[in-house]
């Protein structure tokens, strides 16, 4: 079979473009870092890249939740801190001032201390957390109370993933919590209702308010309780999640980032077999030349 000067010419430029093919795709992978650019440089390796870098993203979004959540409750727990202070001076001043000793102008005293306590807990309890307000359920874009203590909020809990398909409460009901749905008091109607007592002048009203002041209390701790609870679980998912990121990292390396010294070899070899190969190009081509000349 006659092989003609178009057919010499043509192999050479195919083997050329090769050649400089494969120097093209070594200095990507030496500049980038890259063994898997595309996934015809490995099939397989190119399929659990995407798998991986899926994991990745999934696994950073439920850390960014988890730490969100965590932050939001700690807010969420110094505001109940506030209310829990503002609780224990009001039940100071029922225990004092339930004395009958006290004339009705003390009580009348306190009672503007009651109403400021009053005001402190709303205050405490219109907390926001970024755009959102914390105790107001899934109707966090308003004020949950009222300046005369109703509520405005709803039962919705807010819950945020800790794990793939793993979700853990990150929020207070402060229905529960202040209004005393379920069994409690309304920590807000029982301030007032001392404030009243004690502008009354009534001695057993006063003492009775006590007890109620106690049970508030003890909501608010309850539900600063359920906070830290989930302040810990939020934090074990955020360092789990680090870890696991750091995990993902590793494999994605392992599939994906070129051996520095090998890639710069391959490098070297593909731009020595270039150099040859052009070598050999000039040769033919101008032996092809000459014979053409020559007929």
């Amino acid at each position: 079979m006659r092989v003609t000067e178009a057919t010499i010419y043509q192999q050479t430029i195919e083997r050329t473009s090769a050649a400089l093919a494969r120097v093209a795709k070594a200095q990507a992978e030496v500049s980038s870092g890259l063994r898997v650019q595309a996934p015809s440089d490995d099939p397989q390796a190119a399929g659990l890249l995407v798998q991986h870098k899926f994991d990745q993203a999934q696994i950073t979004a439920i850390q960014n939740g988890a730490q969100s959540a965590a932050n939001e409750l700690n807010a969420a727990d110094s505001a109940l801190s506030s209310v829990s202070t503002a609780l224990s001076r009001a039940q100071t001043l029922a225990t004092q001032l339930g004395n009958d000793t006290y004339t009705g102008d003390d009580r009348a005293t306190a009672a503007e201390e009651v109403d400021g306590l009053f005001k402190q807990v709303v205050n405490s309890l219109d907390a926001r957390f970024g755009d959102r307000y914390i105790f107001g359920g899934y109707s966090d874009a308003q004020t949950p109370f009222a300046s005369d203590g109703t509520y405005q909020g709803d039962t919705g809990v807010r819950r945020v993933e800790v794990a793939p398909g793993l979700y853990e409460d990150a929020s207070i009901r402060a229905d529960v919590m202040a209004k005393g749905v379920g069994g409690g008091v309304d920590i807000l109607q029982t301030l007032t209702g001392l404030s009243a007592a004690l502008r009354a002048n009534d001695g057993d009203a006063i003492r009775a308010s006590i007890a109620s002041l106690q049970t508030g209390l003890n909501q608010v701790a309850t539900a600063q309780s359920q906070a830290g609870t989930s302040v810990n679980l939020f934090t074990s998912a955020v360092s789990t999640c680090s870890q696991q990121l750091t995990d993902q990292a590793k494999v994605i390396s392992q599939l994906g980032d070129a051996d520095v010294m090998d890639a710069s070899t391959q490098l070297s070899l593909a731009q020595y077999a270039l150099n040859a190969t052009l070598t050999a190009a000039s040769q033919t081509l101008n032996f092809s030349l000459v014979n053409l000349l020559n007929k």
